[in-house]
């Protein structure tokens, strides 16, 4: 399903300043960055051949079924999955949304590992709670990180069904909705899969690109993306920075021959493992991108 090759990546340091730059280039109506020397955007593509993300299968839509649940029937589905009681109710915002402090203290506070003598109801319930982590502070995150919706749970009563459930059209529906609204908002603060949108833009453009390693690891053994954790010089916790005047006057000098419009070439497609493109048939299609009641268009025209 892809969401172990997303830890495998490691930690990716963010260049909020550039990520603020391309948040400003972003127009809703298009779903497209505007740059002088064209339109280019994220697509279904990217989510997969970077991150390994599925862009085929189910939908990951809001369920009928769960129209009219209150708080109270979410935290009751939430300790009938995972066997987790929230001790205080005041950890949901609204109805669907819960605090995930909580949950990590609660994992915690378990300290226990997942061995061959482990019930499969335990694995079930700590496996629904990582992913919910993973949700909340990764791939659906909020501005706070601190969040996620209860309604995914829905998606992950049935765990053998997840990989059949197209969560790379989900991530991306997400992203859009939250670019979307930055772009419009007087504080460019902006949630969802912030990865996928440095690794994209580091990806495509020639000027100020961070070296990547010699030694980086092949595609054919980790994600694309994981070549920029491990590029030249890099370190977790020290990254170059620049203010975001430059990333605009790197924007608006950009000539055509410094932005990479198709870097996953189809040598690059060909070296990497099938999962990497097995949603292929997917990667140009206008279709609807849907993440529960997010339905945003894909750009690809």
């Amino acid at each position: 399903m892809g969401f172990y090759r997303i830890i495998e990546i490691g930690q990716l340091q963010f260049d909020w300043a550039l990520i603020m730059a391309m948040i400003e280039r972003w127009r809703p109506e298009t779903h497209t960055f505007h740059l002088l020397i064209g339109e280019a955007t994220i697509t279904l593509e990217d989510v997969e051949a970077l991150f390994g993300l599925p862009v085929d299968g189910m939908l990951v839509a809001y369920p009928f079924a769960l129209s009219d649940y209150t708080g109270e029937n979410y935290l009751y589905m939430l300790q009938r999955l995972t066997g987790f009681q929230l001790a205080e109710p005041t950890a949901l915002s609204g109805a669907s949304r819960l605090q995930l402090l909580p949950v990590r203290q609660h994992l915690v506070a378990l300290h226990t590992e997942i061995t061959d003598d482990s019930s499969p109801e335990d694995i079930d319930w700590q496996t629904r709670l990582l992913l919910m982590m993973m949700f909340g502070g990764i791939l659906f995150s909020n501005t706070s990180g601190n969040l996620v919706s209860l309604r995914f749970l829905h998606h992950l009563e049935r765990l053998y069904e997840l990989p059949g459930y197209n969560w790379g059209r989900a991530v991306l529906a997400y992203l859009y909705r939250q670019l979307c609204r930055s772009s419009m908002d007087t504080v460019r603060d902006v949630d969802g899969f912030i990865q996928l949108l440095q690794v994209w833009t580091w990806e495509r453009f020639q000027p100020h690109l961070p070296p990547i390693a010699p030694n980086a690891p092949p595609p054919a053994f980790l994600q694309t993306a994981r070549r920029w954790v491990d590029r030249l010089g890099h370190a977790p916790k020290v990254e170059a920075r620049h203010h975001l005047p430059y990333y605009r006057d790197l924007l608006d000098l950009l000539e055509d021959a410094q932005f990479i419009w198709r870097p996953n070439s189809d040598v690059l497609i060909a070296g990497l493992p099938g999962y990497f493109s097995r949603g292929r048939a997917m990667w140009m299609s206008s279709v609807p991108l849907i993440c529960l009641e997010t339905v945003e268009h894909h750009a690809t025209e």
